[in-house]
């Protein structure tokens, strides 16, 4: 692909630049096979099966580049397999002693800067600009205003991931009628869906989860237990209106149980 500013990389206004413009996979390459199907945006709507090395485009230079991938994409990475271990409890180490799953873990903060990276690379792959918030917080740099980060169901409501039956990734654009200043986008990873915004938003009236802490689902073997470390995010806002997951976010930090 070969997006209006091709051999530019996007972070360039961050700082930091480094080595020559490189080939920079739209979604995280370590989640697919060789072979992919993608449909919509500027391939069109029907389906179109092509190899994982044509959704690339050079928009990044390779330090960025690098720094992404040993920190954005292996959290992505990180989170999906922990999806897929999920339906095989019984082949888990310790099964066969019946021993409960472990807790995995899996750094929050990565995951937050893979999604808003995800998101600049199609807006950019596009011919459009991100909300430069997104670019500074993919970076770890204060991205200046609040960043919501939520997880795109309720409280208790089942949810199917890594079943085979989604997109291992997608991503959607958000706009919103009288704000030309809101930008959101939507990132599903094998089902899981993260809304990402800037200004506070309501699914059904009701309030939405912000940063979740806690996903836990039974098994035969006892709850599979995956949880998200928010430690180390950049402050919002300097003055301490709002900073960072747990500071003014209006949201309780505790665990948050959700039923597969």
């Amino acid at each position: 692909m070969r997006p209006a500013n091709e051999g530019k990389c996007w972070a360039a206004s961050l700082g930091g630049c480094g080595g020559t413009i490189t080939r920079e996979h739209l979604a995280t390459e370590s989640l697919f096979g060789t072979r992919i199907r993608v449909h919509g945006g500027f391939f069109g709507t029907p389906p179109v099966e092509t190899s994982i090395r044509k959704l690339t485009a050079n928009i990044l230079c390779r330090d960025h580049n690098k720094e992404l991938g040993r920190t954005a994409d292996a959290a992505a990475l990180r989170l999906f397999r922990h999806f897929k271990a999920s339906h095989h409890p019984l082949q888990l180490p310790g099964s066969r002693i019946l021993r409960p799953p472990v807790e995995r873990r899996v750094s929050g903060v990565n995951f937050g800067r893979w999604l808003c990276k995800t998101h600049c690379n199609f807006m950019v792959a596009n011919g459009m600009t991100p909300d430069p918030a997104y670019m500074r917080y993919a970076f770890l740099h204060p991205p200046g205003k609040p960043i919501y980060i939520y997880l795109a169901v309720g409280l208790g409501d089942s949810m199917r991931v890594a079943d085979g039956r989604d997109p291992v990734v997608s991503w959607s654009q958000f706009l919103a009628d009288g704000q030309p200043s809101f930008d959101g986008f939507s990132v599903k990873l094998s089902g899981f869906e993260t809304v990402v915004t800037t200004a506070p938003i309501r699914r059904n009236g009701q309030q939405m989860i912000d940063r979740i802490r806690t996903l836990e689902w039974p098994t035969p073997l006892g709850p599979f237990r995956i949880v998200f470390d928010w430690t180390g995010e950049p402050p919002a806002i300097q003055d301490g209106t709002w900073s960072g997951s747990n500071n003014g976010s209006g949201h309780d930090p505790r665990a948050r149980h959700l039923g597969k």
